[in-house]
């Protein structure tokens, strides 16, 4: 079997039974997936009785990237149907040990919720809820493993954050069957400031391109003359980036050019200590997240906390038998009864999303004090306006203010040009906040620009 280095790590820390996560973070082309495979492969064929699951956001799409690396993996080592049977229509291997590997989508719900397994392997779980991972993660016995490339913020930075999780980074460099049109592809991204000898200070990275590379008076090594010389070019025929090389190159998180908003974090009692006026904004969210953000506002300094981010489909989940029957049949009797159990004050504001006008006349019915967001034309680009032009802070248990702050990003055209428009994307607590924040100013208490 042809594996490289990321491949033994994954098996050692298997055969040491030490962990319960792990993650393998890295660049494009490190051979992450395919170490992960064989892994998959080696430890159904060796060990009895043992169902390993592998998942993305939905089947199709795990059949047309995992499966599909995994029968040409299988077929260039001279392993496929050798000591297994593959169910085509199921996504499943079967092997001669009675342990299978097998193929699914976390959009089929039953799947997600009543199936168990000794190991769980999320492959690039962008579009996976941290909700969605926690039911699967408490149905796996043995090991959980996860592979992506840190490119934007995500639930997975908190699982490595747990004592038991251990984190294999890698690069294109740890894989050397990383195909050389691949590499030279990685390699294009890498920028003048990310050379060795400007990070080692040999040189200030203004002064490299009129250095001497003849007479080399600096005694740069050819390993260094060589790549120095291949990021000026980068730069010249405009392929470099910083952020496509950190996040494909060197496989570590980077901030996204495109990014809106640099928040501030705090500390929970600081905003419980705060004496301001509250009010909470509303993003609907039946399937999508239910985005319910308190707010405080003091001259010029905006805080929020989140409330909530369950979709109303998961909270009728999590109900008790008793809360179940306190609440009508209809989308509005858990709208009401969120809101009581969040103790929201029915003397304040509570600026929601235009879109469910019943929800807004059920929270009138029951005396909070619900109007329409400011949504007319041009509006979200106003309340980013108006956001930029603030000091916002959040609650450090606000995860997904956090998340979504993060990673809300304006849309980048064909030609890499950075629009204005933002990305219609991590933006449900981002919604509520804009319309907090549309409401002040109309009221007001911002002064509009």
């Amino acid at each position: 079997m042809k594996a490289t280095i990321v491949f033994q790590k994954n098996w050692e820390a298997i055969l040491s039974r030490k962990y319960r996560y792990i993650v393998n973070r890295g660049s494009s082309r490190s051979s992450k997936t395919v170490s992960l495979i064989q892994v998959y492969d080696l430890y159904a064929r060796s060990q009895s009785n043992k169902r390993c699951t592998i998942w993305r956001d939905t089947k199709t799409d795990c059949k047309k990237t995992v499966l599909n690396d995994m029968l040409k993996c299988l077929k260039r080592e001279g392993l496929y149907k050798v000591g297994q049977e593959f169910n085509k229509t199921e996504s499943i291997f079967t092997y001669s040990t009675d342990s299978t590997v097998e193929i699914h989508g976390t959009d089929d719900e039953e799947t997600v919720h009543g199936l168990t397994q000794d190991m769980a392997w999320f492959n690039e779980p962008y579009k996976i809820s941290k909700d969605t991972f926690d039911q699967i993660d408490q149905r796996t016995s043995d090991f959980v493993f996860i592979d992506y490339n840190p490119k934007k913020g995500h639930w997975v930075e908190d699982i490595i954050k747990d004592e038991r999780c251990l984190v294999i980074d890698s690069t294109f460099k740890d894989n050397p069957f990383c195909p050389i049109e691949q590499k030279l592809k990685i390699l294009s991204y890498q920028p003048i400031s990310f050379s060795d000898v400007v990070l080692k200070e040999l040189i200030n990275v203004n002064d490299v391109r009129g250095y001497n590379f003849e007479l080399n008076p600096l005694n740069f090594t050819p390993k260094q003359l060589k790549e120095v010389r291949r990021c000026i070019a980068n730069e010249d025929k405009n392929s470099a980036s910083e952020f496509k090389w950190q996040v494909y190159g060197l496989g570590t998180k980077a901030e996204k050019p495109n990014r809106i908003f640099k928040w501030k974090q705090i500390p929970l009692q600081d905003y419980l200590d705060l004496n301001a006026k509250i009010y909470y904004g509303v993003d609907w969210g039946n399937i999508d997240p239910f985005a319910i953000i308190e707010g405080k506002y003091i001259d010029g300094n905006l805080y929020l906390r989140e409330l909530n981010y369950s979709s109303e489909s998961k909270l009728r989940e999590k109900l008790t038998s008793t809360e179940a029957q306190q609440i009508d049949s209809s989308n509005e009797g858990i709208v009401t009864w969120l809101f009581s159990k969040l103790g929201i004050s029915k003397k304040h504001d509570v600026i929601c999303d235009t879109n469910r006008p019943l929800k807004i006349r059920a929270l009138r019915d029951h005396g909070y004090q619900a109007q329409i967001a400011n949504k007319v034309k041009g509006s979200i680009l106003d309340g980013i306006d108006i956001l930029e032009n603030l000091n916002v802070h959040y609650t450090s248990d606000s995860v997904n203010i956090h998340f979504e702050q993060e990673n809300y990003s304006r849309k980048v055209d064909r030609y890499g040009v950075v629009l204005e428009e933002p990305e219609d994307l991590d933006n449900h607590t981002i919604d509520a906040i804009r319309y907090i924040a549309l409401h002040l100013t109309r009221i007001g208490v911002i002064k509009a620009l």
